[in-house]
């Protein structure tokens, strides 16, 4: 059966049972209203769906990105002509340092290295889950890269720090951790996270990760957006907005902006948290 091969490609895929149950759901919803197989789906189908089914911009982005994923597995355009919203704009939370080394102090072998994944390469959950020993490679210089599938099968590669590299295990050949899925890297991260009074998502260590290469790089967004894997600028402008501290000092070095402080003109915040980062501390 179609959907039942697509189901087994995701999941060696390493995309998660919720994503999976969500793509086939929608697959099932369009066909039964075409009256035809999921297999026998076409892009007419899709519009006459969206003809009498309005969606929220939202929910329509979904349905178009299921479909898109179906669509390219099955070797036809679903959403060939059809308009899909904007993603909306969201605001990055950054796992704090501090919660990042109070968890990497409690964990060991492959959950510690799931977190350095995170934190250091920015890898979502379910590539962290499907990371190969294959991926890995080196260049003339020493410099170890990883061959990295994310969103929309788009790869790309990145440079591995050597803390990453010296947690992995590199014996051996195929994946690190055998079948693992997206959803049990996740879960496990904010179990250990939760049982040191750490409240978290898997995600928010790559939301660390972009923050931390913004400043790393003298706040060059083109090298964030390239080492984040971002599509659009727009999105990597997101980290930009959450790490670049400065525009609070500016604003508070303004002339009369503070009559109380005694501070001179011209001194930074103490913190190298941003604000996002130290309201998320508090939590």
């Amino acid at each position: 059966m179609t959907l039942d091969k697509f189901t087994e490609a995701q999941r060696a895929d390493g995309y998660s049972t919720n994503t999976i149950g969500a793509r086939v759901r929608c697959i099932k919803a369009i066909a039964r209203s075409a009256g035809v197989t999921a297999g026998q789906l076409k892009v007419d189908h899709v519009i006459a769906y969206f003809a009498v089914r309005p969606l929220r911009p939202w929910s329509r982005r979904t349905y178009l990105n299921h479909l898109q994923a179906f669509g390219k597995w099955l070797g036809v355009d679903l959403i060939e002509g059809i308009r899909k919203p904007a993603a909306p704009r969201s605001t990055p939370h950054p796992l704090p340092e501090d919660e990042l080394k109070r968890l990497t102090a409690v964990t060991r072998g492959a959950h510690r290295t799931w977190i350095l994944l995170g934190a250091f390469c920015g890898l979502r959950a379910h590539e962290t889950a499907k990371l190969a020993r294959e991926d890995l490679s080196t260049l003339d210089d020493g410099t170890a890269i990883l061959r990295v599938t994310g969103k929309g099968g788009r790869t790309d590669t990145i440079p591995v720090p050597p803390v990453v590299m010296k947690a992995l295990d590199l014996t051996g050949s195929g994946r690190f951790w055998g079948g693992t899925r997206a959803e049990s890297v996740s879960r496990t991260v904010a179990g250990i996270a939760a049982k040191i009074g750490i409240r978290m998502r898997y995600h928010q260590l790559r939301h660390r990760y972009g923050t931390m290469v913004y400043r790393s790089s003298g706040r060059d967004l083109l090298m964030t957006q390239r080492l984040m894997r971002h599509a659009s600028p727009a999105t990597t402008a997101g980290y930009a907005a959450v790490a670049d501290d400065r525009v609070h000092v500016v604003v508070l070095d303004l002339p009369g902006a503070d009559p109380g402080a005694s501070r001179p003109k011209g001194r930074r915040t103490s913190s190298h948290q941003c604000l996002s980062c130290r309201r998320e501390a508090r939590v």
